[in-house]
């Protein structure tokens, strides 16, 4: 299942702050499916409820102006200051993206990585330039300056862009656009790792990366089609809006013994759904609901555990979840349940190494410290702890060779209210 990149690439703007600025929901279509007869230039979701987010006035960038004179005097006190350092260097292209200058030089036996890392606090004491990250690609050193004013992305303005296909159920999950070459960045159970890890401190916008994998999932998919089981021992506090979601099973689990035996019911579902592929003769959950007269379809399951570190310091708890992990494993691809654990600082106490080596996808925002990113991203060096904050995510998904920079977008409580509402009304009707 993949998605749509068009050539375009999504604008970066300001949000407005504006109390008043959603508009009413229109009265409530069916979700159309898109597939490919689909129009390429067509939305997420034509006809349906977030229209009135995509489709409205959106704000104007006035300041334009002033970001490209900014850029062009980063391109040349960073030129200035690496002639300086006597490190010849030819830039290859410049850009903004939502965080900061992206300038890539062409590198040589004269301009490495490391030349640039060992100078890393002189370029900003002496020129000003604060370098958030400096990356090597084939014949390239890319470096991120850090904007004095980063700009809003907002999730709709990002979803614009993208066209999933929902035919039999999306799980290729739209989590921001990257920094790189600001193509949109997607994270998939089939494609990747079933399994997720999402670490960030306070501040870090973890909370708002969750809410916008949950709606991803649920503008995405019918209630047939995935099914969300959300655990937060906070109570839930960071998903109120979410409270009627059709996809949630349960409410939000904010009880241990709940949590343990929604966690215990997975591998007993496994293997249910194991004996239906071979009932069926296929060998996971795509072909099974992609067949005609197969004897039954399956929804994809999305086990979702907020702060689990919290929970993990119990003895009892910890057992169940790291055994029902590791029985998961990679099977649980094929059967169509993924899990998706976060926490502020997931260290070697309330994470085992098993565990951490069953969550392969890693999904890090700022961390507290490089020991911690050390150990959330499985890199060493990884930087996390330099990221900026608010939605600067670094995403290490397995099957890619390396550590992808991105931003996610930010979305308003009362946006994810009437999308909610909006779906509850479409299952009503269904």
């Amino acid at each position: 299942i993949k998605g749509v990149i068009p050539e375009k690439k999504p604008d970066v703007i300001e949000l407005e702050d504006k109390k008043n600025g959603l508009k009413e929901t229109p009265p409530i279509s069916k979700i159309v499916s898109t597939s490919s007869k689909q129009e390429k230039n067509k939305s997420i979701l034509q006809d349906s409820i977030i229209n009135p987010f995509i489709d409205g006035p959106q704000p104007i960038n006035e300041n334009k102006e002033a970001e490209t004179g900014w850029l062009k005097q980063t391109v040349s006190r960073c030129k200035g200051a690496l002639q300086q350092f006597q490190l010849r260097s030819k830039l290859l292209s410049e850009s903004l993206t939502p965080n900061a200058a992206l300038l890539k030089f062409q590198g040589s036996s004269n301009l490495k990585v490391d030349d640039i890392l060992k100078r890393q606090s002189e370029l900003l004491t002496t020129h000003g330039l604060n370098i958030i990250s400096v990356k090597g690609e084939p014949g390239i050193v890319a470096i991120s300056i850090a904007r004095p004013d980063r700009k809003v992305l907002h999730l709709f303005q990002v979803w614009k862009q993208w066209i999933p296909n929902i035919e039999n159920g999306n799980d290729e999950i739209l989590i921001g656009i990257k920094e790189d070459d600001s193509g949109l960045l997607f994270f998939s159970p089939k494609k990747n790792s079933p399994h997720t890890l999402i670490a960030g401190s306070t501040g870090s916008g973890k909370s708002v990366l969750m809410q916008n994998i949950i709606l991803a999932i649920a503008c995405t998919n019918t209630p047939d089609q995935s099914k969300i089981t959300l655990i937060d021992p906070k109570l839930g506090v960071d998903y109120f809006a979410f409270e009627g979601l059709p996809h949630l099973q349960g409410g939000v689990i904010d009880n241990q013994d709940k949590a343990i035996e929604a966690l215990s019911e997975l591998t007993i579902e496994m293997d249910r759904r194991y004996n239906i592929l071979k009932q069926n003769r296929v060998s996971n959950i795509y072909d099974l609901n992609k067949k005609e007269g197969a004897t039954e379809h399956l929804p994809f399951l999305w086990v979702i555990h907020d702060e689990f570190a919290e929970w993990m310091m119990t003895e009892d708890y910890s057992k169940v979840v790291s055994n029902i992990v590791a029985r998961l494993g990679v099977k649980a691809r094929a059967a169509g349940i993924f899990l998706i654990f976060a926490a502020q600082r997931p260290d070697n106490r309330v994470m085992p190494m098993q565990l951490r080596a069953n969550l392969g996808n890693r999904l890090i925002l700022r961390v507290d410290a490089e020991g911690t990113s050390d150990i959330a991203t499985g890199e060493k060096g990884a930087g996390a702890e330099k990221l900026l904050g608010k939605g600067h995510l670094a995403a290490k998904l397995e099957g890619e060779e390396k550590i992808i920079t991105a931003q996610v977008p930010f979305l308003k409580t009362e946006e994810i209210e009437s999308i909610v509402r909006g779906l509850l009304s479409q299952e009503r009707k269904s």
